[in-house]
């Protein structure tokens, strides 16, 4: 895993060197943004998406992240960001129909707390997650209803003092999963398992329905948030862009 690359703005005026053996991953500080300048890239369905949510902070955190995906994809397929235009799977992931050099682009989004993460590569499958630790979420509830026999097994072993940022590793790594199938929650989150070691975290593989196997690889360490990427294919050189 590279990390090569340590400047967003960079990009806005070169060229990204994609390739099918490579995901570029940026990690953007959304308070260094005013969402305003964004909603004008969105359509009319994201803005009534964005009025509906439920508090400003998420409302600013989708509109920022929307909008630097057009940004980036704007670059790579060389669109006016305005005229770029999702289409959406079955489980609402989102996709563009245009090609890069023959080969489908793929990306995936995520936002939690002050940062929001995307990923962006050529036909291969790929999920990112980004979550902020909240010491006040009982997390053993969740995992008693989101995780795998083995998971809660594994979590529970653990000291008191492990088990939360355990439960978090675990968290973002089956959330990147699910989202790199396009499936999303309709997958399951509890019809399968990952490793909650955080000394796992150069490639945890993942079998799905079809004992395919995917593979995830922890991201980047920054403050109280966890972060993991999933992709398809093995031995990818993922390069991090940070603030």
């Amino acid at each position: 895993m590279s990390n090569q690359l340590n400047d967003f703005s960079f990009f806005y005026s070169n060229d990204l060197n994609l390739t099918t053996e490579k995901v570029y991953v940026f990690l953007i500080n959304l308070d260094l943004f005013d969402y305003t300048d964004f909603i004008g890239l969105l359509s009319n369905n994201e803005v009534k998406r964005a009025d509906k949510m439920k508090t400003k902070k998420k409302k600013r955190q989708y509109i920022i992240t929307r909008g630097m995906i057009k940004k980036l994809l704007s670059i790579i397929i060389d669109k006016d960001p305005h005229k770029i235009e999702f289409s959406y799977n079955h489980h609402g992931k989102p996709f563009i129909n245009e090609k890069y050099n023959g080969y489908s682009v793929e990306f995936n989004t995520s936002h939690s707390g002050r940062y929001g993460l995307i990923a962006i590569t050529l036909d291969n499958k790929v999920g990112v997650d980004i979550q902020k630790i909240k010491p006040e979420i009982d997390f053993r509830a969740l995992s008693s209803r989101f995780f795998s026999n083995n998971e809660r097994n594994e979590l529970l072993k653990l000291e008191k003092h492990e088990q939360q940022e355990a439960f978090y590793l675990g968290w973002v790594r089956k959330e990147s999963f699910i989202k790199a199938t396009g499936m999303g929650v309709a997958y399951g989150l509890d019809q399968f398992s990952v490793s909650l070691n955080k000394e796992d975290n150069s490639n945890v593989i993942i079998s799905d329905y079809e004992n395919k196997k995917w593979h995830c690889y922890d991201l980047i360490e920054i403050g109280n948030y966890k972060t993991a990427l999933t992709t398809c294919k093995n031995n990818i050189d993922i390069l991090i862009s940070q603030p």
